[in-house]
Order: structure tokens, then C-alpha cells, then sequence
């Protein structure tokens, strides 16, 4: 149940007295709580990936630390499936939901804090890539309704909205295994409040993870204009990640429709595709950002996606460890020859 990694004394610093640990030891445990409960205990030095559920126990936690990785390599979207033609059709149904959304009360609420706001899908660990100074859609549910209502979406009886025999319901899934540890139960309650005050009603359904990415998603299945139909997706809710390179064709490229990629929205614009070709050509990390920005303008004036927040990842710590900076990109030891520990004993 554990992995033990000793100094090695042919590594190329050692004479420089590094690795400082003699050893370290990996536990592999699968459960939260068993691992607040070791925190509880004291039994462990350090836990990375904690549970958004168990926050406020990790905060009451004497003689550990908290801490929260400086930067993002992710975001959480959902993802407008082009198959509902009712999506596909109306700009203004996609536009009237980027404004309906709260994303601080996603932040504060359903992640307690443990995000930042971001609305295009390049998280501030990209260089190339992020753009700080994007005018994002700002929460303005009186425009979100002043939209539908200009474009003919009324209120029925029951407060949805529709036009002409299409109905502005939708089914709305993502995968159930991480619920727990990144809050998305939570985000989903308040999402669909949200869209319910502008009078979109989103039916929740939710898959096992093998089961939505495997089959769900890949059948690309969507409702009729009629209303949600259970078994099939309309909006996706979804992380995205990044490591070392910012090329995100894989997002919404054409090509990446699947089995082919994971482009789940189905959504194809021959310009997005010109503009990848580019930044994947160029190695200058500013003409890239010149090429990114513009990728950016066309996700935020189309809206295939909208982007709800940027997780950060966290993690404790016993105080006295010295040197723990974990990173977004290469995870909690990428520093890890440079830890030590006050009196040499973790």
C-alpha cells in the first residue's frame, strides 16, 4: 500500500547535499476522508488534491498548512452540444446564459474559494496563452432576459420559455465520480437556478465517468427541439487541462469531432481552424498570444462553450516542512530533492 523512494547517492547534485530527505514515503489512498482522518491524526506530512467537501475541516487542522497552488492549468466549462439545433440555431439562447450565470457565487459557494474567475479556456499557468486583460461577460440577468425576450423566446405557463414549438429545456450532464472532490452537484444547483430565473429549465443527469466520456459524450447524442430527452446531452459540464503547451485545437478543432478528438460540441468554424494551424506553426511565444487573442474573441462572440471558473488545486502540509511549493503543471514533488524539514524529521 506504499511506495518508499531512497536518497540516491548517484544523482548528478548530490555533492551539493541534494536530495536533503533520506526518503520519502508514498501512500496511495483513494478515500478523502480517510486521508482527513490521517491529517486529523497527524500520521501523514503532506496531502495533495484535496476534496472541496472537506474544506472546513482542513482549515480547523492544527500544525498544518494550507496551501493553494499559485497559478491554474485548468478551467471547468460547459459545453453547448451542436446537435440540439435549437443551441446551434441561437446565438442568443448561448449569449443569454453567459449572462445569466454567476460565476462568483460558483466561486464562493459551491468551490468556497478554491477558483478564480476566467471566461476563455487559457488558465493563468499559460504563457503563452492567458490574456488578464479580457472584458469577460459580466452576471446581468435582466439582459440575459431582455435577449430572450427581443428574440421572441416567451415564458409558458410553467416559466419556460419557447418559440415556435421549441422549448428552452435542456438536459445537462457530467460525470458523477468527481462530484465529491471538485463540488460540481453544488455547481450544478446553482447553474440551474440560474437559468431558471431567465426562464431555461435544465433537467440534470449524471453518469458514472466511463459511462459519460465513453458513451455519452462520444454518441454526441442531443434533445429534440421539443424539450430534454434523459440518456442523451444538450450541455456538457466538463474540466479541461493543460500541461506544458497552450494549443487547444483539440477543443473545438473540426477535426477533433469524436472518436476522432474531443471536440464534444460539434461545433466547426473554419476560421478557429486557420487560426490553430497558425499558433501551432509559430514557436515565438508572443505572436502566439497576438494568434490566442484572437481565438479568444471568436469563443466569446460565438459562446460554443462557456467557461465557469478556474479550479485551484489544494493541499496540506505539516508545519516545518520546508521548501513544499507544489506546481499546477508538474503536481506536488516537482521541487520535491529541495524539501527538508525542521530537526530532520518530517
Amino acid at each position: 500500500d506504499h511506495y518508499t523512494l531512497a536518497r540516491n547517492p548517484r544523482y548528478y547534485r548530490f555533492n551539493e547535499g541534494l536530495p536533503y530527505l533520506d526518503k520519502v514515503v508514498f501512500r496511495i489512498v483513494a478515500d478523502g476522508d480517510v486521508i482527513l482522518k490521517d491529517l486529523q491524526a497527524g500520521t501523514i506530512t503532506s496531502a495533495p488534491y484535496l476534496e472541496i467537501s472537506n474544506q472546513q475541516a482542513y482549515q480547523r487542522l492544527t500544525g498544518y498548512t494550507l496551501v493553494l497552488d499559485a497559478t491554474s492549468n485548468n478551467f471547468e466549462g460547459m459545453f453547448f452540444n451542436f446537435h440540439n439545433t435549437v443551441l446551434a440555431s441561437h446565438l442568443e439562447v448561448r449569449q443569454a446564459m453567459a449572462y445569466a450565470i454567476d460565476h462568483q457565487a460558483l466561486i464562493d459557494g459551491a468551490l468556497h474559494g478554491l477558483a478564480t474567475s476566467l471566461c476563455t479556456d487559457h488558465p493563468s499557468a499559460l504563457h503563452p496563452g492567458y490574456q488578464p486583460t479580457l472584458l469577460c461577460p459580466v452576471f446581468d440577468p435582466a439582459a440575459a432576459n431582455k435577449l430572450l425576450d427581443d428574440n421572441g423566446w416567451a415564458k409558458g405557463p410553467d416559466g419556460v420559455r419557447a418559440r415556435g414549438g421549441q422549448r428552452l429545456e435542456f438536459e445537462y450532464s457530467t460525470q458523477v465520480t468527481f462530484n465529491k472532490s471538485v463540488g460540481r452537484e453544488d455547481v450544478e444547483a446553482i447553474i440551474r437556478r440560474n437559468l431558471q430565473a431567465i426562464g431555461i429549465k435544465l433537467d440534470i443527469q449524471n453518469y458514472p465517468r466511463t459511462t459519460f466520456l465513453n458513451k455519452i459524450l462520444s454518441a454526441g447524442k442531443a434533445s429534440p427541439p421539443t424539450g430534454a430527452v434523459a440518456g442523451r446531452y444538450d450541455i456538457a459540464e466538463l474540466n479541461n487541462y493543460f500541461f506544458y503547451d497552450p494549443d487547444d485545437a483539440s477543443i473545438l478543432a473540426c477535426d477533433q469531432f469524436p472518436p476522432n478528438g474531443s471536440n464534444v460540441t460539434f461545433y466547426c468554424n473554419h476560421d478557429l481552424d486557420a487560426l490553430y494551424r497558425q499558433e501551432q506553426a509559430i514557436a515565438d511565444a508572443g505572436v502566439r498570444q497576438q494568434i490566442f487573442d484572437k481565438i479568444h474573441l471568436i469563443y466569446l462572440t460565438e459562446i460554443p462553450f462557456i467557461v465557469l471558473y478556474s479550479y485551484r488545486i489544494s493541499s496540506m502540509v505539516r508545519q516545518g516542512t520546508h521548501n513544499y511549493l507544489p506546481s499546477p503543471i508538474e503536481g506536488e514533488t516537482v521541487n520535491i530533492w529541495e524539501w527538508w524539514c525542521d530537526k530532520g524529521k518530517c
